[in-house]
């Protein structure tokens, strides 16, 4: 990738000591270098980047509005250019400068704090962010995001690396109230709304290819964004839907409060995986990895116990 800044870090530094001493002879001596070479750098820069940096018409110089803007960002930039060439020199990759991750919906109240305490362990700055999980895979291709915790593996990328986290079954989740004589998706639609999730989500989507793929057409009446106003629904009455143990747990709605079956036929599971690029962020994404499933072991397995013992043996952290 070729870029034209119109400057690299020696006229950074002549500008920021000119700026400091408004005097060229001064940041000529102090560089070991000649006042016409200061001048001449300088001239080049403003000429580069289009913009006048220093007023040379008063005595000692003194910089332009630009100028200000400019020096203020040069400064910061030569003092992480010489905190990275002390790293490197002394091989301290242990705090990373920037981790931007993303993570599904339904993983959040399960694994997030473990997840921010890792982050917080190895990194200067950082961000978590969830939701439109469908723009997570292009976040981490962009080099928007580093770190995606994610139902999309990316398979189809070899340069990333993979950590897989869970694996669970698709379940239904029905109100209370209805009683099942003999468990039929077609008797179900006839009987109550199917909720669905979001078309613009990835568990929306892999729901109905789902559903196109046993050939059942639920009118679209109800489509909701998230899992607690879908799991609110099923829970109020108002329908039926296809969700994950996960997801159920997520939404902060007991699963008691919801009558959960197995999903009749072929086995339909979901798959969440943490996936970044490799090489690039230390053992960042393996502890993380390790984190999750172990909070996962501890608190999801031990509720999904508790009221889906059926469950037992198909959910499988990794």
């Amino acid at each position: 990738m070729d870029i034209n800044l119109g400057f690299d870090l020696k006229a950074l530094s002549v500008f920021v000591l000119v700026a400091e001493t408004g005097n060229m002879s001064q940041a000529a001596e102090r560089l070991g270098t000649t006042q016409s070479s200061i001048s001449q750098t300088l001239s080049s820069l403003e000429a580069n980047l289009k913009t006048q940096l220093i007023d040379r018409s008063v005595r000692p110089l003194v910089i332009t509005s630009a100028g200000r803007f400019f020096y203020d960002r040069a400064s910061y930039l030569l003092k992480e250019a010489a905190q990275t060439s002390r790293d490197i020199k002394q091989e301290n990759y242990e705090q990373l400068r920037q981790v931007n991750i993303a993570i599904v919906d339904s993983l959040v109240t399960a694994v997030g704090g473990p997840i921010l305490e890792a982050v917080k362990h190895r990194t200067r700055e950082w961000s978590i962010k969830t939701g439109s999980s469908h723009m997570h895979a292009h976040g981490l291709l962009s080099h928007q995001l580093d770190i995606i915790l994610s139902d999309d593996a990316l398979e189809d990328h070899p340069d990333l690396c993979r950590f897989p986290i869970l694996r669970e079954p698709f379940i239904i989740a029905l109100p209370n109230d209805y009683k099942v004589k003999q468990l039929d998706l077609n008797s179900l639609c006839r009987d109550l709304d199917f909720v669905r999730y979001s078309e613009h989500s990835l568990i929306g989507q892999t729901i109905e290819r789902y559903l196109r793929r046993i050939q059942l057409e639920p009118p679209m009446r109800l489509q909701l964004d998230n899992s607690y106003a879908i799991a609110s629904m099923v829970s109020a009455g108002a329908g039926w839907t296809i969700t994950s143990p996960l997801c159920l747990f997520q939404s902060g709605i007991k699963m008691h409060q919801v009558q959960c079956l197995p999903l009749p036929g072929d086995s339909f599971v979901r798959a969440l995986t943490l996936v970044a690029r490799n090489n690039e962020l230390l053992d960042l994404p393996k502890t993380i990895a390790k984190d999750s499933r172990a909070i996962l072991k501890e608190k999801f397995l031990q509720e999904v116990g508790a009221h889906l013992p059926w469950l037992e043996g198909q959910i499988v952290i990794e």
